[in-house]
């Protein structure tokens, strides 16, 4: 019908003006308390000299607050894959783009922008807003919860934006933002938010394994 069109249509922005005007008052939305990072083959380029140097290391939620120490963690992509995402960007990820550029400019408007860094075809967005969103290029994080883990988390979405082009806001765009709000009325289902798809996914994706699923040696780290 012509209303669900026009109602799809609106969608987007309404909730792009919600997230800015409304949600700063809200809870935050859930975040890991501790996590591990690997590497995930989607986000390692094998041409890209700096891939064999990465390796698995353990943080905290509160070490791995600087955004610059975040990027340099995050593994590079050869010349050849940039271009190739950067293409993608530009025609099958076309409509996250859209939202991304109004989203941004709402932010600067605002004053709800901390601070920016590059990585890799992405641009990372620190904001004053209380939570994560992937949006075509950019990476939009809450300063109260930016953690490698997040920026991880977040890098996965950005990994479906580029499996499901357009269809990415209706799957799991609008999934993970119904979920999200979910989470702040409801407890025991904010507890197991990173449990369902899409975020488990963003999660593989993205490199993010939760601590809780290692064997203890490697949550206790080397011994002397």
């Amino acid at each position: 019908m012509r209303s669900g069109r026009v109602t799809g249509t609106l969608a987007p922005i309404v909730l792009i003006v919600c997230s800015v005007t409304l949600l700063p008052g809200f809870p935050s939305f859930p975040v890991r308390a501790e996590s591990v990072e690997q590497v995930s083959s989607l986000l390692v380029d094998p041409s890209s000299q700096g891939a064999s140097a990465v390796q698995r290391t353990a943080i905290t939620a509160g070490e791995s607050q600087d955004l610059a120490r975040i990027v340099r963690n995050i593994p590079s992509i050869s010349r050849e894959s940039r271009v190739r995402r950067d293409i993608a960007q530009a025609t099958f990820c076309l409509p996250q783009n859209v939202l991304e550029i109004l989203y941004y400019a709402l932010l600067q408007l605002t004053g709800n922008v901390v601070e920016t860094a590059d990585m890799n075809e992405m641009r990372i967005i620190v904001t004053r807003t209380p939570f994560g969103a992937s949006l075509g290029q950019f990476i939009f994080v809450s300063v109260s919860i930016l953690t490698e883990s997040t920026v991880r988390h977040e890098y996965g979405h950005t990994m479906q934006g580029y499996r499901h082009g357009p269809f990415f806001l209706l799957a799991e765009g609008l999934t993970s933002f119904v979920q999200a709000g979910l989470s702040l009325v409801s407890r025991p289902f904010a507890d197991s938010y990173f449990d369902r798809w899409p975020e488990n996914e963003a999660d593989t994706l993205g490199g993010v394994i939760q601590a809780d699923t290692l064997p203890p040696e490697i949550m206790a780290g080397p011994t002397r």
